[in-house]
């Protein structure tokens, strides 16, 4: 889809901006990858996607960088997992053993599991795993600027953190216990410009220190810069021109005030430019891998990659977005991004298509394909009926009609009986060559006329065709069924 007209948003912000910045521009994002992927996931790598490919629009060529931070601490076991993981809790997620038994590791299988669905939407960003970058010794140099800095560090951190980070503070890494594994509970007490010293003695709740002391080397990189340091750190030896994260980051006292100002006084350069996005919202719970909510593998059964794109895209992206995941829901949203597709209700839904990248094999409304395959029992009945030359909307149309999200209003049968009264009339009126949205019309205006409630107009027809009170989009059923078939059906 071309936009038709100039759209002033935060995207074309965010990309001017970019271009004005001299040099390689590099968009990044990054996660932790803690589980399975749910939608919440999808803002870290959609998001600057979209920003990336504006900027390609607009003549550029960036560098699109995913980071997963495979080193963070395995902190809790999601629901649905298997296996007795448990005993790994506090090690890093690089160190946990993948319950699925396909990759090296946890961190590398929920990171390929994010990757894939990437791909399913359409996007290739170069994804590095965070363990690379600190086995080539990007961070080295960086450790040791921290450490030489300690007290500006601590201030940055007692500052912009709204906590006060006690004098005794040495936390620029977490090592990783060299007896039990855990990175989650170890603290530092020295560093010599070659050893890291720690002790193994936190209780963080989900794991618990075994005591151990001991120094490993700087070089063995059997450490993590602590959070709040690591994430200015990769942007700066990344280059980084742009990231944004949630809004929770952004908040006063937030990582991001730390990274802003890490970057100006430790490293003397202008941070990133950045952007936030709120939440995503299921059924007005927040998304969490670590109770299973919002598994992006059961959503994309059932919506198309575009629809899911529309829907992040269709309010303002610092808004939380709540999705309801029912039958009647789900559907609803895949007619609201039909319904825009045709003809966008404003700017930011024009905006939110083009960015949508829908697919040509998109050949029909999904209700009238849906209602085809109640009808056939097949989708080779239903691309039959419909004329249907694609079948790209095959596996999510199956996936409906076998489940039982399928709102009952869809599961039709169509059994007609003699129309009479206001039905006859609206019959009468029709010459068989119209849409089904002119059709809904007439009988809309006829109904009108005469004074009926548009309620009862429209239940009359489908108990008259269908046998019930209610049913699918009436404009969607009399092109599923064919207008001139309906005439001669109800007219015997």
């Amino acid at each position: 889809m071309t936009l038709s007209f100039r759209a002033s948003n935060w995207i074309e912000d965010l990309a001017t901006r970019v271009m004005a910045r001299p040099g390689k521009h590099v968009i990044a994002s990054a996660i932790t990858t803690s589980g399975p992927t749910h939608l919440g996931t999808v803002e870290e790598f959609f998001f600057p996607s979209v920003i990336t490919k504006k900027l390609s629009e607009m003549g550029d060529s960036p560098d699109f960088i995913f980071i997963g931070d495979i080193l963070d601490a395995f902190d809790s076991v999601p629901a649905g997992v298997p296996g007795d993981l448990k005993p790994y809790l506090g090690k890093p997620l690089v160190d946990v053993p993948d319950p699925y038994g396909c990759h090296s590791s946890y961190g590398g299988h929920f990171l390929a599991d994010t990757v894939s669905f990437m791909q399913k939407l359409g996007i290739y960003p170069k994804v590095i795993p965070v363990s690379d970058l600190y086995r080539a010794g990007y961070y080295d140099p960086y450790v040791k600027l921290f450490f030489e800095r300690l007290p500006v560090v601590r201030e940055i951190l007692s500052v912009t953190s709204l906590r006060q980070v006690p004098s005794s503070w040495m936390d620029v890494v977490m090592p990783i216990c060299e007896k039990c594994g855990n990175i989650a509970t170890t603290r530092v007490t020295g560093f010599d410009g070659q050893y890291i010293y720690y002790v193994d003695d936190k209780d963080v709740g989900y794991a618990r220190g075994c005591g151990h002391s001991g120094r490993i080397p700087l070089s063995s990189h059997r450490w993590k810069m602590a959070w709040r340091l690591d994430w200015p750190t990769r942007q700066a030896f990344l280059g980084v021109t742009l990231e944004g994260a949630g809004k929770d980051h952004h908040t006063r006292g937030g990582s991001w005030d730390t990274a802003e100002a890490i970057h100006r006084q430790l490293f003397g350069r202008e941070p990133p430019l950045t952007y936030r996005w709120g939440f995503i919202l299921l059924n007005g719970r927040k998304m969490s891998k670590s109770q299973g909510v919002g598994s992006l593998a059961t959503l994309m059964k059932y919506l198309p990659p575009e629809v899911l794109k529309y829907f992040l895209l269709r309010v303002d992206i610092e808004k939380d977005k709540n999705l309801d995941d029912s039958g009647e829901g789900l559907i609803k949203l895949i007619e609201e991004f039909e319904d825009n597709l045709r003809e966008p209700r404003d700017e930011k839904k024009a905006l939110a298509i083009h960015f949508s990248d829908p697919s040509p094999g998109w050949e029909a409304r999904f209700v009238s394909v849906l209602l085809a395959y109640e009808i056939e029992g097949s989708w080779e009945g239903a691309k039959r009926r419909l004329g249907l030359k694609e079948d790209y909307l095959r596996p999510y149309v199956e996936a409906w009609a076998n489940s039982d999200k399928l709102p009952e209003e869809l599961r039709i049968i169509y059994r007609p009986k003699k129309a009479e009264g206001l039905v006859l009339e609206w019959v009468k009126s029709l010459t068989g060559s119209e849409t089904g949205a002119e059709a809904s019309k007439k009988l809309r205006d006829l109904a009108n006329q005469k004074g009926v409630p548009l309620e009862v107009a429209f239940s009359s027809v489908y108990e008259t065709l269908i046998g019930r009170k209610s049913g699918p989009r009436l404009s969607s059923l009399i092109d599923v069924l064919g207008l001139k078939r309906i005439i001669q059906d109800v007219r015997v």
